[in-house]
């Protein structure tokens, strides 16, 4: 083992340390935290031959990009994938997103027309090139190392400029093929001492040629690594950003030069320079023929070639974006309409189905009436899915005791679930509905400083996703997806700030599964919608605050309860006729490994805080 082996394997065990770090509590303060809720134990009565409403619902999870999915950057990407793929789970939403612009867009410039340009940030080396054709740098029409700002074609000089900036640029570039500048202060001198500095620079080519900057190197790694864990399943796949450049503005985005720092401002812009959103329709169409046809034609004519011919289930259609782009819900409507019949037009599939909305603010009414208007959508434009998330918002990142709030912002929002579903089944009673975000964040989620939580918050959150799939499941929600695979604090050894570890279904240092990641397992595995029914199921808990159950029978008589704790406390239920059945269970002790199985002996069962478990009731005569 050589020296930087035995480093990294030194750091990862102070990492995992620190991520499995609780605070200092006494033993006597542990037995006061969680002291005994209940005096006599909760009864459960469940009535197996009483049908309450069929399951519809299908458990599921979505996964984000970033730098620690990515097998480019990622010491744990083979773990998180082989993680992925053992949920063996369906309607797995896979999320290109914003905060890293460079694993999220194909396409981060616009198409050059006969300027030809690019800025990289200090200590980046720029890359010019007329070699398409054979031509070669002709000219340096613009050259800046300062505070340069614009886009290709517009671009000025700051009050910060190197004055040697177009004599480098011309000797190194000019009767050249191709070149690449370091922008550095070594290069060019520091026109501004400790100013964040750029160099842009834009160029002539001979013969005159036009560009695009179409780049998938690092979208195609874990897109793959992504169908690969999933084959054989349903998949959802959501190209949510769009390039900025589609987007009026004063002074184009300036995207992060290193593919794994994250970018928060990068969706700006509400109105698209193309207003009839040709321009928007064809970028997905591009992006879609890259994946799915084996290539694309560029704005230019030119082919681009992929080899891959993908197939997945449904495509959803932008993320969350009364929040990202302000968009009101006719404008979306009509954006909805022009990226399906972009995709339609790149790559002649009238196969693909949709999935719409993806709202952050679930309750925004108005855009469930307006979109799921057939009328206000373009004749053949189809209303596969809707979506929208939901997220219980934490109050503090290491008090226990506050984390019972989550089951009662889940009720408020089971309630909004409900008006929501009247809504659909009066304007689009065929289209199916996933909540493909659902999760807790904690505050100061994205803060490096913020402190990390003790191991019973895993537990608190599943058991949260756990009650949310159980009460959703009563709506006949089609699918509710566990937010998210892989989430992360500040990481310094692989310079990557905090991307909401409170949400991660993974340990970020080992791939290990967490209790949220586990108890997602416990209901995939468990849950048969196409032959389990729910049964009335009673208990003796007063307005149900301390736990949840419901029964459900299946196929061969097989009869199964999930039973949550909903309290920082141990709580005792007792439930008739357990004996002789067995017990999965998630709860502290089980920690990052799957859920514990216990034969049951008695019929009265302590639940430890925030415990998820299933019984499987012994076998039993017919009893229908």
């Amino acid at each position: 083992m050589n020296s930087k082996e035995c480093l990294l394997i030194f750091f990862l065990c102070c990492v995992t340390f620190e991520f499995v770090h609780v605070r200092s509590v006494s033993e006597a303060e542990k037995e006061e935290q969680r002291h005994q809720i209940n005096a006599d134990p909760i009864l459960i009565e469940v009535n197996w031959t009483a049908h309450d409403y069929d399951l519809h619902t299908i458990p599921s999870l979505q996964i984000v990009t970033n730098p620690l999915v990515s097998r480019q950057f990622s010491p744990v990407s083979n773990e998180i994938f082989a993680n992925l793929k053992q949920l063996n789970a369906e309607y797995a939403r896979y999320a290109v997103w914003f905060p890293y612009p460079k694993l999220a867009v194909a396409e981060l410039d616009p198409p050059s027309g006969f300027h030809q340009c690019n800025n990289v940030g200090e200590n980046y080396s720029i890359h010019l090139s007329c070699e398409q054709g054979g031509g070669v740098i002709s000219q340096i029409d613009f050259a800046s190392f300062g505070t340069a700002v614009g886009g290709c074609g517009a671009m000025k000089q700051g009050t910060c400029h190197a004055a040697n900036s177009s004599d480098i640029i011309q000797r190194a570039c000019v009767g050249q093929q191709k070149c690449s500048v370091t922008a550095s202060a070594d290069l060019f001198g520091d026109p501004c001492i400790n100013v964040p500095k750029r160099l842009l620079v834009q160029i002539q080519c001979n013969p005159p040629q036009n560009n695009t900057y179409w780049n998938f190197t690092y979208m195609d790694p874990m897109l793959e690594d992504f169908l690969q864990a999933t084959d054989g399943h349903s998949r959802i796949v959501s190209f949510s950003t769009q390039p900025t450049w589609l987007f009026e503005q004063d002074t184009p985005h300036i995207y992060p030069d290193n593919a794994t720092y994250v970018d928060w401002g990068y969706p700006v812009g509400t109105k698209f320079v193309d207003d009839t959103m040709q321009a928007l329709g064809d970028y997905y169409g591009r992006l879609f023929a890259w994946y799915t046809r084996a290539g694309f034609i560029d704005e230019y004519g030119l082919k681009h070639n992929s080899g891959y011919e993908y197939n997945w289930d449904y495509t959803e259609i932008f993320n969350e974006v009364e929040g990202e782009h302000q968009m009101t819900v006719e404008y979306y409507t009509r954006a909805y309409d022009a990226v399906i019949q972009g995709i339609r037009r790149h790559t002649n599939n009238y196969d693909m189905k949709y999935v719409g909305m993806a709202l952050e603010n679930h309750n925004e009414f108005n855009w469930y009436r307006y979109f799921l208007n057939h009328s206000n959508h373009a004749s053949d434009i189809p209303l596969d899915m809707i979506s929208y998330h939901f997220y219980a918002i934490g109050s503090s990142r290491i008090d226990p005791p506050s984390w019972e709030s989550f089951f009662t912002q889940l009720d408020t929002f089971t309630f909004e679930v409900e008006q929501i579903e009247e809504i659909r089944k009066i304007l689009s009673p065929e289209t199916r509905t996933t909540i493909d975000e659902l999760g807790v964040i904690l505050p100061d989620d994205n803060n490096p400083n913020a402190p990390l939580f003790p191991l019973v918050y895993w537990n608190a959150a599943a058991a949260l996703y756990a009650y949310a799939w159980g009460k959703i499941s009563r709506q006949g929600i089609n699918v509710v997806g566990h937010s998210q695979l892989v989430g992360y604090p500040n990481l310094p050894n692989l310079q990557l700030q905090p991307q909401y570890p409170s949400v991660a279904l993974l340990n970020w240092t080992t791939g290990e599964g967490t209790a949220k990641y586990w108890t997602s397992k416990l209901l995939i595995d468990t849950v048969d919608i196409e032959n389990d029914q729910a049964v009335v199921t009673q208990t003796t808990d007063i307005g149900n605050q301390n736990i949840y159950s419901q029964g459900f029978v299946g196929k061969n008589n097989r009869r199964w309860i999930l039973i949550i704790n909903k309290r920082y406390a141990n709580v005792d239920i007792f439930l008739p006729g357990c004996t002789g059945g067995r017990m999965q269970i998630i709860n502290e002790a089980s920690g990052f490994g799957p859920a514990t199985e216990i034969t049951l002996t008695l019929s009265r069962i302590t639940l430890t805080p925030f415990a998820v478990a299933i019984v499987h009731m012994p076998a039993t005569e017919n009893i229908s």
